[in-house]
């Protein structure tokens, strides 16, 4: 009797930690948060006055919302800017925690500027979209599926698709390079992109002082018991060997928080279909401020070569 006391016990502590470190990784209540703001206004930004203007111009420019639904039946939600009709579509797909208005307040802006028409969207989990469990790109790779094929529903399979991702996003859009993709997304643009979800995962740990070796399997069995998917499944540099159409990745060489040679691990993957182009000086997220001129001409030449 003692004996299955001390298991019950024991059995339930295991259970509130696996829990929480469910809670703290793969999680996302959004409750109490605003989405204009986050890391990309806080005062460690080096263009964060700019930065806050770019995310209240582009909060306030007219856009329709639309929705579709995702493989598993989640109601998923995106900003819709129609642009150019000429010019090809951009879906864009933000990072871990991020959203659509501060992860894209500088490309996004630019792409919006330039006349092409972009669909932001609301990862799910996050903002307008359902769901509450982050998968590092497991699921949500099948997400992007999903607004592709709405896309071709609604503007025909004539109009070229680019698939860009920043961060999360970034890692999301290359796993999905791995998927049969229609013949008009031509192209995948991935800004600093993690190359597994292991890897990233016990960095972060590393980078606030937790004992790596302890936390992964704990982290890694939270999402199989709670979250009920493998986050292992799959990686980027594993899905873009299957890819069919041209990558380009984009990274600053200034990146602590998903390092550069994570990205050049996924160009070593698939060398044939990847480009991949440092940006001096920038941290996570931020190669477009850092220059600017640069990535716009990177994506423009990106997709001239490829259109």
């Amino acid at each position: 009797m003692i004996l299955a006391i001390i298991l019950a016990v024991v059995l339930i502590g295991l259970l509130i930690v696996l829990f929480a470190a469910y809670y703290k990784t793969f999680y996302y209540p959004i409750k109490n948060i605003s989405e204009t703001k986050g890391p990309i206004t806080k005062s460690k930004h080096p263009y964060r006055d700019e930065a806050r203007v770019k995310v209240k111009e582009l909060a306030a420019l007219p856009c329709e919302f639309i929705t579709t639904r995702s493989y598993d039946g989640l109601k998923l939600s995106a900003r819709y800017y129609q642009g150019d009709e000429s010019k090809p579509l951009f879906l864009c797909f933000h990072g871990y925690h991020g959203s659509a208005l501060r992860d894209y307040s500088g490309v996004g802006l630019s792409l919006i500027r330039q006349g092409y028409p972009v669909i932001m969207v609301d990862e799910r989990a996050h903002w307008r979209s359902q769901g509450h469990t982050i998968t590092f790109g497991m699921r949500e790779r099948f997400d992007v599926l999903s607004w592709i094929d709405y896309a071709c529903k609604r503007f025909g399979t004539d109009r070229p698709i680019y698939l860009h991702g920043i961060s999360m996003g970034g890692g999301t859009v290359l796993m999905a390079s791995g998927q049969e993709l229609p013949d008009n997304v031509k192209g995948i643009i991935s800004d600093c992109p993690f190359n597994d979800a292991e890897k990233i995962i016990r960095h972060v740990c590393q980078l606030v002082g937790l004992n790596v070796d302890l936390c992964w399997p704990v982290i890694k069995l939270s999402g199989l018991i709670y979250g009920r998917f493998n986050v292992s499944k799959t990686t980027a540099a594993k899905e873009v060997k299957k890819a069919t159409v041209p990558i380009m990745i984009i990274h600053g060489d200034g990146d602590d928080f998903v390092p550069a040679p994570m990205s050049e691990e996924i160009q070593k993957a698939n060398p044939e279909m990847i480009e991949r182009y440092l940006i001096a000086d920038a941290g996570h997220g931020l190669a477009y401020y850092y220059d600017p001129q640069r990535y716009e001409a990177l994506v423009d030449e990106f997709v001239r070569k490829t259109s």
